[in-house]
């Protein structure tokens, strides 16, 4: 009879990182909305931590072998809950359109409520490429925005008016002001349309779920 190695642990590392992304978000909101410019910086770093740990928990559970369905479920909601609450702060700082919030927000909640009935029928709903790559997108237009507060705190606090200081540089001020008036924009309008777009192919791909099927369409 052969052996059969160990089921990991619930709280196992991989879990333990993925958990640690749930902190994250209370703590993220808790400096964004101070206005120090360390309080800045550490609500970035917090979510560079946060980010990162996505990656992070994925390679552990690879690696050593920590898969499982508590981690499988946790890691999306983690996601959820940290980009949610960025996204919230955003808003309220007018940083972020509200209704891409809200599209992003719905879209979340769609496929929490899939993965629920999923689970209800014993069936584990893994994250797919495209919700891999709307992760990636909005991670990328959270962390612009984010550098784009920083800095700008950064050069308020120590040389004066952000429009006087880019006024001093000419055109490269005047290029520097319109990335930082449009990139965000542009970048969340991309991360937002990538949320309906994997939205769609969850919903499709997992249809069977929905249909009462017990095996996915081929």
């Amino acid at each position: 009879m052969t052996d059969q190695p160990p089921k990991p642990g619930r709280w196992n590392s991989a879990n333990l990182v993925t958990f640690s992304r749930i902190l994250v978000a209370p703590l993220f909101l808790i400096f964004f909305l101070r206005p120090e410019v360390w309080s800045k910086w550490t609500a970035g770093i917090l979510f560079a931590w946060g980010a990162f740990s996505d990656y992070l928990d994925g390679y552990l559970a690879r690696k050593y072998s920590l898969k499982s369905n508590f981690g499988i479920l946790m890691d999306p909601l983690a996601d959820k809950i940290l980009f949610l609450t960025v996204l919230v702060a955003f808003v309220q700082q007018q940083l972020t359109p509200s209704w891409m919030v809200i599209v992003i927000a719905a879209r979340e909640f769609l496929i929490t409520g899939l993965r629920q009935v999923a689970q209800s029928k014993n069936v584990i709903i893994a994250a797919s490429r495209a919700g891999k790559h709307k992760t990636v997108s909005q991670i990328v237009a959270i962390s612009v925005i984010l550098a784009l507060v920083c800095v700008r705190a950064t050069v308020e606090a120590t040389q004066g008016q952000w429009d006087q200081v880019l006024a001093k540089w000419g055109s490269w001020g005047d290029a520097a002001e319109d990335f930082a008036v449009y990139g965000p924009y542009w970048l969340m309008f991309y991360a937002t349309v990538m949320s309906i777009v994997s939205g769609i192919d969850y919903v499709v791909r997992n249809r069977h779920v929905l249909s009462g099927e017990t095996k996915p369409y081929a």
